[in-house]
């Protein structure tokens, strides 16, 4: 924590970090933080852009009843589910994509999100992509493979899709977006999950991201029913099938990992594998994947760098902030020690953690010379934050998205008091509807 202090930015990178007494260097124009808590850009890296789904939800909730998440897990319901979610993108046209994605996309820079990692969405990667240009943000952006379809109580799978017809449209994707020359997309093919890939499918993503060094993505171990699942099937559990396929690396982003047993886990840490989770999400969606076996809370603990993230709804469910004050929370209370997640440390699991799980923690993810200039401006001066002496902690507890003031990426102004610099925010929205309705009518629900 540095009170009273300045930051230089020289063209897209900081270039040095000063208290206000120190000298100032030469600079050519400022922009006042004052009453500002100044944060590195958040980093969301697991995210799923599903704002073309109708929404039914009622008010009164009555129309609550068991998601396919709730109660250990319907792997038959979400496997049918992944799959149709996985066709969606290829239905929408051109105009619609984009669209849709511009204005899913701001709901998360607005919340101060400066790099988004998609894992697979509703939507077509080259409009995630266009619209995050547009947008002025960071994208790793996905193409969700899911071929097959585990029936609940079955010993065999369904083949419901071509494995090397999603492997050539991964091998697409890269070629168009890794590294992309604007320095905001890059690539990370993802799969639903163990219970939705095919050996082949697995195989092929892994041969295809060691080709580009770039990361991929899984939902690893996150409900209870999964492993009996996939014993039934493959004879393995999610964890030693990617175990024997080669694909615990480094670069693997694996989320909402939960249910591993004591071997299971060393193989994790001994592979360096990137473990995200979404903490804000889980009671919406019935999920216990903090409570019940801990293991998220206790690898916080013992320092390791586990990310957090929003996961992705049809309607907005939050931002970072909001990820990240229940990273706080619920690990604390969960393990019973408010020293298992300080704000500190939750801080890290949205900004240095989770941008080493994107494979970016070389150039974001924190405030020190020679990383990129993505930074968010926080209003704090206010009554909420008078009589305390920890101005994150308040955020956290008390504050939240729509504190965000100022979003700079790679030391460009993108939002400027809570605006989108590049577009109307009206504007985005009524074309988002437009589109929205228009692919709801042809594609249904």
């Amino acid at each position: 924590m540095l009170p009273r202090s300045w930051i230089l930015l020289r063209g897209d990178v900081i270039e040095a970090v000063g208290h206000a007494d120190s000298p100032e260097p030469a600079y050519d124009r400022t922009l006042n933080a004052d009453g500002k808590l100044v944060l590195p850009g958040f980093v969301n890296p697991h995210w799923h852009e599903s704002f073309v789904a109708p929404n039914f939800e009622q008010p009164d909730d009555s129309d609550l009843q068991p998601t396919p998440y709730a109660r250990g897990g319907n792997i038959e319901a979400l496997g049918s589910m992944f799959g149709f979610i996985a066709t969606v993108g290829d239905r929408l046209t051109a105009e619609e994509g984009r669209a849709i994605a511009r204005w899913s996309l701001w709901t998360q820079l607005r919340s101060g999100t400066t790099a988004l990692g998609d894992l697979g969405s509703s939507n077509h990667p080259d409009a995630m992509a266009e619209a995050a240009i547009d947008l002025g943000m960071r994208l790793r952006v996905s193409r969700w493979g899911s071929d097959i379809y585990i029936r609940n109580g079955a010993t065999c799978f369904d083949r419901v899709a071509d494995p090397a017809a999603q492997a050539a449209d991964w091998e697409r994707l890269l070629e168009k977006w890794d590294n992309h020359p604007s320095g905001l997309i890059g690539g990370m093919p993802s799969v639903t999950g163990a219970f939705g890939s095919s050996d082949e499918l697995l195989i092929a993503l892994r041969d295809l991201c060691k080709s580009y060094q770039c990361p991929y993505a899984t939902h690893l171990a996150p409900l209870k029913h999964e492993a009996d699942a996939l014993r039934a099937v493959f004879g393995m559990t999610a964890i030693e099938r990617l175990d024997a396929l080669g694909l615990l690396t480094p670069r693997l982003l694996a989320v909402h990992t939960a249910y591993v047993s004591d071997r299971e886990l060393q193989r994790l840490l001994d592979t360096g594998v990137n473990i995200c989770h979404s903490p804000a999400h889980y009671g919406m969606l019935g999920e216990a994947t903090i409570s019940e076996t801990k293991l998220i809370g206790r690898l916080l603990r013992d320092g390791y760098p586990i990310s957090s993230s929003t996961d992705g709804d049809i309607t907005y469910t939050g931002g970072m902030p909001e990820a990240m004050r229940a990273a706080h929370l619920c690990h604390n209370e969960a393990l019973n020690d408010n020293t298992v997640c300080p704000p500190t440390r939750a801080l890290l699991t949205g900004t240095r953690y989770a941008a080493k799980a994107l494979g970016w923690e070389h150039k974001i993810g924190s405030i020190e010379p020679g990383k990129q200039a993505d930074l968010v401006l926080v209003d704090i001066d206010d009554w909420r934050y008078r009589i305390g002496n920890h101005p994150l902690r308040t955020f956290l507890v008390a504050g939240g998205s729509k504190d965000v003031h100022t979003v700079i990426v790679a030391g460009r102004v993108v939002v400027a008091a809570g605006h989108c610099v590049a577009f109307d925010e009206e504007a985005l929205f009524r074309d988002y509807a437009v589109a929205a309705a228009s692919a709801r009518q042809r594609i249904g629900a």
